[in-house]
């Protein structure tokens, strides 16, 4: 609880100078005002999160997956079996999953956690970090998903992997793997934003018609049952869940902290940053929404944190894939602003 609420308090506004002289370096370009767009606006929200070391940085990049099971697929709200979150972590530290291949081409360092997995992995990797104080959550239908101090360690174990990773990395990603996740996202978003029901539920992995009639359903009882809608964010996953969202959260705030930038991704992640923001609204500063996930609920997400995406994919796998596609933009922007030059440097260089 120390680490959570001191973590909380050490996050700052970005620094407004670094930003202003950012703008006017790329006003000196030889370019037209403005021309780059989003690149503009990501170079200047770099700026004011590495203040005097944006010069310096380079971007290094690494991409987290947070993975965990959720209880409330007992109640058949999800098109795949529960082993599945154990065997696409197995997929992803093997290089045969989609994250991890993508990750390999675009040199992004991958990073799996476990932090709720039911089954021991029993994998030996580098890229691999246990942080399992549960063995998933409880079904949320017929008990609370965890208890408040559950979710809180969780977070906390964000936030140390965030600290352990600082000074060699520095940009994140993160994206996560477990079944039945949509349903808990959905039931988060559903009790912070006391949005309609058909708004906050789509299909996650493909569900059925009759299937998402189900998961509706379970996630309006179990809320209605909790009164999730008069509950702080931390009570309301205590209540739903999971594992792999706290763990986020924990991720958001230690970026932060640290003095990072995260890309959000998709849904689950974009919940977490949700709540994240909703626990210290500066850590809005932080983040930076990719891509506009085809689950319904990310557009409500998008406009609670009054954030817009610039990339359309039309992808819903989850795992970050959305995200580390953004890495190289990111890279490309920084590359620019070093390396462009104005036009007296232009003239300097070709006139005759």
């Amino acid at each position: 609880m120390k680490r959570f609420e001191e973590s909380l308090k050490e996050i700052t506004p970005l620094n407004k100078n670094s930003i202003d002289l950012c703008e006017k370096v790329l006003n000196s370009k030889m370019k037209p005002i403005g021309s780059l767009g989003k690149l503009e606006d990501i170079l200047k929200q770099l700026a004011g999160i590495f203040e005097n070391r944006f010069d310096k940085i380079h971007l290094t990049p690494c991409h987290i997956v947070a993975a965990a099971d959720n209880g409330v697929v007992e109640e058949g709200i999800s098109s795949c079996p529960k082993e599945y979150t154990s065997l696409v972590s197995k997929s992803m530290l093997n290089d045969c999953a989609a994250i991890s291949i993508m990750c390999n081409n675009l040199n992004v360092d991958f990073k799996l956690a476990d932090v709720g997995i039911c089954e021991n992995l029993d994998i030996y990797s580098r890229n691999f970090y246990d942080f399992k104080n549960l063995k998933g959550t409880n079904n949320f239908h017929k008990k609370e998903a965890m208890t408040k101090e559950q979710v809180i360690e969780t977070i906390e174990n964000g936030i140390i992997m965030m600290e352990g990773l600082e000074n060699k990395y520095d940009i994140f990603s993160n994206g996560e793997m477990g079944i039945g996740n949509t349903t808990t996202s959905s039931a988060i978003l559903y009790s912070l934003t006391k949005c309609s029901i058909e708004s906050a539920v789509g299909k996650g992995g493909g569900l059925s018609d009759e299937k998402l009639c189900i998961k509706k359903k379970i996630i309006f009882e179990s809320c209605i049952k909790y009164n999730t809608f008069q509950l702080d964010p931390l009570e309301i996953m205590a209540c739903v869940g999971g594992l792999d969202i706290a763990f986020l959260v924990g991720l958001y705030i230690g970026a932060a902290k640290c003095k990072k930038i995260m890309l959000v991704d998709g849904f689950i992640s974009g919940i977490a940053a949700l709540v994240a923001c909703r626990l210290n609204p500066l850590i809005k500063n932080y983040i930076l929404i990719t891509h506009l996930s085809e689950e319904p609920g990310m557009k409500l997400i998008i406009e609670e944190l009054n954030l817009k995406p610039f990339l359309f994919m039309n992808m819903r796998l989850g795992e970050g894939t959305g995200a580390v596609l953004a890495h190289p933009m990111m890279k490309c922007a920084l590359d620019i602003y070093k390396t462009m030059k104005t036009p007296d440097e232009i003239y300097k260089l070709f006139k005759k």
